[in-house]
């Protein structure tokens, strides 16, 4: 089963275990988890030297499918030890693969300045069309945008004493997308939030 279905809108929240492992959590806009991922943890991660960047997460749903996320400049992701695709950095952004090294969709950077709290970076087919939006909310700001009642429960997330790498990201497509882009789309999610990663023109 894919980790996102149908779901056009992906909140991808990020808090910390008490062992201070990154937790990310992808929720629909009603609140409806799909799924969560965690750090594997270690002394760093405990003693708070392993703040986000590389890292292997195990991102899981309900069912209890799963995807390895192995965290880096070019990420690779995993189900039931078979690759299933890559986020690998291409022409200043990024693009997403098929374990075969096919292009589902690229990335493109944010156009606007440097210092704006959310970067919106527009995915598009191999084709051009566009398929959506992933910002990345570089500071818990950039979700200002977002409903009012959403932000709140955005702003009482227990984070924890340590600083996140970021806020989180916002996935929004224009339309369902088949299973295969999904996961992998499912693994940006986290890949962004916790790198983090984000481009800019």
């Amino acid at each position: 089963m894919p980790i996102l279905g149908d779901a056009t809108i992906v909140f991808a929240l990020v808090t910390r275990s008490t062992s201070n492992a990154l937790r990310v959590q992808l929720t629909t806009p009603d609140g409806t988890e799909l799924a969560h991922a965690q750090q594997k943890g270690g002394a760093a991660v405990l003693l708070g030297y392993k703040n986000g960047g590389k890292g292997k997460y195990t991102l899981s749903n309900t069912a209890g499918d799963e995807l390895r996320i192995a965290v880096a400049r070019s990420t690779t992701i995993t189900k039931q030890n078979t690759p299933v695709g890559k986020i690998v950095p291409a022409d200043g952004a990024a693009r997403f693969e098929t374990r075969g090294g096919t292009t589902l969709a690229v990335i493109q950077p944010h156009t606007g300045s440097k210092t704006d709290s959310a970067w919106h970076h527009r995915i598009l087919s191999p084709a051009g069309n566009e398929l959506g939006v992933l910002t990345l909310m570089r500071a818990q700001n950039g979700w200002s945008g977002i409903a009012a009642e959403t932000t709140l429960w955005l702003l009482n997330q227990n984070v924890g004493a340590l600083k996140p790498p970021s806020a989180g990201v916002l996935l929004k497509l224009s339309a369902p997308v088949a299973p295969e882009l999904g996961d992998v789309l499912a693994a940006a999610c986290i890949d962004f939030s916790v790198l983090p990663r984000g481009y800019i023109a």
